[in-house]
This record gives C-alpha cells, structure tokens and sequence, in this order.
C-alpha cells in the first residue's frame, strides 16, 4: 500500500474556486459590456434591457468582490510570499480595487462627479478585460516552464554521447 504525502499549499485556484472567478468575471465584463453597446453606442433607449442589464452587472460585481475577497487568504499572499507573478498580480490586484471603488462612487457619488466616474469605470473595466486574461496566461506559462523535465548537466556528458550515437 502507498501512501501519500500531503502536498504542500499551492498557489493554483482550486477547480470549483477557479471556474467561479472565472464565471463570474466573465458575468461582470458580458453585462458591463453590453450595457455600454446598448446606451452608450448604439442609443436604442431599450430602458427595460438597460436596466436589467445594470442589475446583472451589479449583482456579479458584488458576486466578484466576493471572489476577489476570497483570493486574499491563499492565492494572493503564497504567489506574494513566493514572489511570483507580483506585477501582474499587483496590477490585477489594483484594477480590481480601482472598479470596486469607482462601482461604489457610480452608485453613491456626488452627481458631479458622475460622468467622470463612469468613463473611468468603462476604461478600467474594459482594461479589466485583457489584464486578468494576461496574469491567468503568465502564471500558467510559468508553471509550465518549472514542470518541464530538464537534463541535469551531468547527464549530457560524453558518455551518454557515445551511447546515444552508437551505430
């Protein structure tokens, strides 16, 4: 019988954690998306599918805060500790904060602020939309390099030389 050892804390997302931030991100950035299509360039004033719209968008972002939140424990501070992925990680990090925050001032802000806040939201959301794409493929790229089998320098040696060009 073996046994196993138990494996030390790994800064991968588990399955389930991994599609709900996944899912839900993506829940976030398709109904942000599609409200700026529907009001912002194509007008059609479709005020019932607006609002719906906005309603799914604010529901997933406090779904996604939730997420985000649950990241801090393991995933973001072992990949800070072990120092990897930390500008990618960081500018996730601060993108994250900086929609959360600009979320709030849209729904609680001065009115004067408004239009300000709102463009600076859409930016940074649609920013959102290629910088969480690129940590997930840095950290995977990454790992891969560190998984794949590499030759010890005293195995290419003029022993295994000979044995390998052997007629």
């Amino acid at each position: 019988m073996t046994t196993t050892r138990p494996q030390p804390f790994s800064i991968r997302l588990p399955a389930f954690q991994r599609w709900a931030t996944y899912g839900t991100l993506a829940v976030v950035a398709a109904s942000g998306t599609a409200w700026l299509v529907v009001h912002d360039w194509l007008r059609l004033n479709w005020f019932a599918a607006e609002h719906r719209l906005l309603v799914t968008h604010g529901v997933a972002a406090a779904l996604a805060l939730t997420v985000v939140g649950g990241l801090l424990p393991l995933h973001i501070r072992l990949a800070w500790r072990i120092r990897r992925n930390l500008w990618s990680g960081a500018f996730t990090l601060i993108i994250m904060g900086l929609l959360g925050l600009s979320g709030w001032f849209l729904y609680y802000g001065d009115e004067e602020w408004r239009e300000i806040t709102r463009w600076l939201h859409i930016a940074v959301g649609l920013l959102s939309c290629a910088v969480v794409p690129f940590h997930v493929w840095m950290g995977r790229r990454r790992s891969a390099k560190q998984q794949a089998p590499q030759a010890l320098p005293t195995q290419v040696g003029k022993e295994s030389l000979a044995t390998n060009c052997a007629p």
